[in-house]
């Protein structure tokens, strides 16, 4: 067996390195702190308590939420953030007294240090420098939640393999996604069989034995010495899987897609032996290699309600990289933008990332950026896309069935059955994750599309105000998602991903023009057909009700291109928002543009973690 960090010598280690102490300020501090320890999904704090104290994770992970769970909840608390290792919780309330502003659960078993405002103040009396350096972390933290740029996606570092069946297709996937992290980082991967072997306190862990304190700890240490703490289980209720469950950071479900969905009998026993236990779930369905062939996926949400999942079809090795990748925090996500007919240079875009060898592994848009990002996300190649895009907007002409203008200049007929006709597909089947926003016209607010009919869904993102009639969605009236969030960045970042390139073609150019007052109709008529009289430039009324929709919104787009962590603004201001026949000349203009900013990026180095 190998040694491992003791407890005591780990807590005294975060806290000297927490508050970058030593010596005799250490010892002073470590005789008034205390341990803490929490099982999986156990509260530390809720907010609106008292803030009495200031906690530093030692080990495990813990999750931040803002909505109070002691309350009779009238929505579900709001996830913010993951607390890692080294990092401290409370603080803000420890320094002003404050009630605590968010709540503390833990994602797994943890163990923590407490300092109680007591302590604090009384060693700060002797040590006036520890105040400085909590005052400087608490001003980084309040920094990085006011700058608008957070933390990338971090990388988990315990990971439960949870194989639904013992089939050969399952188990050569686990084999291929262990692989895959070993690309990422250092993995040690551990079964109940093998951990003597890897040099635990222990040969194995049966049924019959309990866990002791010395396996945990074993655990921690080698969490600390590998990227990624890699758990492999049977299909069964174990103590092993149990453990394991209670130890992770993320649980993989693997499923074959052409087995039934419904959870086996040990499948439900583990999760209410568990059920406690606060770890982020992924579902990865093993599909078949043929095109389109994904379907029946909603079956396996309903029936496990992960928090995400992904799908890897046979014969397609890219899919179980953009796992790995989902796994690690080096996922990339598009984000396309609202912008009429200018947004047919995110067709150009994705052409520029495919020459790049950018790999794309989870898409969101609104409006035309969530129409052009839909082939994206079903895996079509560059020519596919842009093939398709032409024939549906030059040769389909969707906004040319006219209708009298009671709701909308048309009637939107022609754009449904566009749409039906080239990607009638269920959102949760497509073979990269993707999403879209609509915005309910009661209320105004947000409609996120991440399941159900792809056609309804972008029938509703590009519903724009006055030109397509509004969406009926869940028994209300929705239109463009322009009108509340244009490039939705923002919801981009709560997904696992580790790079955000963003698409903005919003033009914010000023346009003068040659008169006094706004010319009468009949002038503006007579400037057009008739020879020698002064010709007029005039906005259409198509063009009025889309910019007015992209104006309520430009500075919310100018927060969220900040976000990015790469922005791409084509030069597409010169089209106009309707010029449909200038489809070719604005995917070049895409392409262009972003093959050299993109070779910018990678060559800045920016790409990294």
């Amino acid at each position: 067996m190998t040694g491992f960090v003791s407890l005591d010598d780990r807590v005294r280690a975060t806290v000297d390195t927490y508050f970058d102490i030593r010596g005799e300020a250490s010892d002073a501090l470590m005789a008034g702190i205390e341990t803490v320890q929490l099982a999986g999904g156990e509260w530390l704090m809720r907010q609106g308590e008292e803030g009495d104290a200031l906690y530093l994770l030692v080990q495990g992970r813990l999750q931040v939420l803002v909505g109070n769970p002691a309350e009779e909840r009238k929505s579900e608390p709001v996830y913010i953030g993951e607390v890692t290792p080294g990092d401290s919780v409370g603080e803000v309330s420890l320094l002003t007294g404050e009630p605590r502003s968010a709540s503390i659960q833990a994602i797994r078993d943890s163990l923590l240090v407490k300092i109680d405002r007591r302590s604090f103040e009384k060693l700060a009396l002797q040590h006036p420098a520890l105040v400085m350096k909590l005052a400087g972390n608490v001003a980084s933290v309040l920094h990085q939640s006011t700058s608008g740029k957070q933390k990338a996606s971090r990388r988990v570092s315990t990971i439960m393999f949870m194989p639904l069946d013992d089939s050969e297709q399952v188990m050569k996937f686990c084999h291929q996604l262990e692989a895959e992290l070993k690309t990422h980082g250092s993995v040690l991967s551990l079964t109940a069989d093998n951990i003597g072997q890897r040099g635990a306190p222990m040969a194995s862990l049966g049924d019959e034995q309990d866990v002791p304190q010395s396996l945990k700890l074993w655990l921690n240490d080698q969490e600390s010495k590998h990227d990624f703490l890699l758990f492999r289980c049977q299909p069964a209720n174990t103590k092993w899987t149990r453990l394991a469950r209670r130890q992770s950071d993320l649980v993989i479900l693997i499923g074959d897609a052409q087995s039934g969905p419904e959870p086996a009998a040990w499948e439900n026993e583990l999760d209410e032996a568990c059920q406690r236990a606060a770890s982020k779930r992924l579902l990865v369905l093993l599909q078949p290699g043929a095109e389109n062939a994904i379907q029946g996926t909603a079956d396996w949400l309903d029936q496990r309600k992960p928090n995400f999942h992904l799908h890897v079809r046979d014969g397609h090795p890219e899919d179980v990289g953009r796992v790995g990748r989902i796994i690690t925090g080096n996922a990339i996500g598009l984000v396309l933008a609202a912008g009429a007919a200018r947004g047919f240079a995110h067709i150009g875009v994705y052409g520029a990332l495919c020459d790049a060898g950018i790999p794309i592994d989870w898409v969101g848009g609104t409006s035309i950026g969530a129409i052009m990002g839909a082939p994206i996300a079903a895996g079509w190649s560059y020519q596919r896309a842009r093939a398709l895009g032409k024939k549906a907007f030059v040769g389909g002409k969707p906004f040319s069935d006219y209708t009298i203008p009671l709701m909308s200049l048309v009637r939107g007929r022609r754009m449904e059955k566009l749409l039906g006709e080239h990607i009638d597909f269920q959102i949760e089947d497509m073979p990269i994750p993707f999403f879209c926003v609509s915005c309910n016209l009661d209320n105004g607010s947000l409609n996120l599309h991440e399941r159900g009919s792809l056609p309804r869904a972008l029938r509703a993102t590009a519903a724009m105000i006055g030109i397509i009639p509004p969406a009926v969605i869940n028994n209300r009236l929705a239109v463009d998602g322009s009108v509340i969030n244009s490039m939705p960045v923002d919801l981009m970042q709560k997904k696992p991903v580790g790079k955000i390139i963003a698409v903005n073609v919003s033009s914010q150019k000023e346009y003068r023009v040659d008169y006094d007052s706004l010319p009468s109709p009949w002038a503006v008529m007579r400037g057009r057909y008739l020879p020698f009289t002064k010709k007029y430039r005039v906005a259409a009324l198509s063009t009025i009700l889309l910019k007015a929709t992209e104006l309520g919104t430009l500075e919310r787009v100018t927060q969220m291109s900040k976000q990015a962590d790469l922005l791409l603004n084509p030069p597409v201001r010169k089209f106009g928002m309707t010029d449909m026949k200038a489809f070719d000349q604005i995917v070049d203009a895409g392409y262009e543009h972003a093959r050299e900013k993109i070779a910018a990026w990678l060559q800045s180095g920016n790409t990294a973690e």
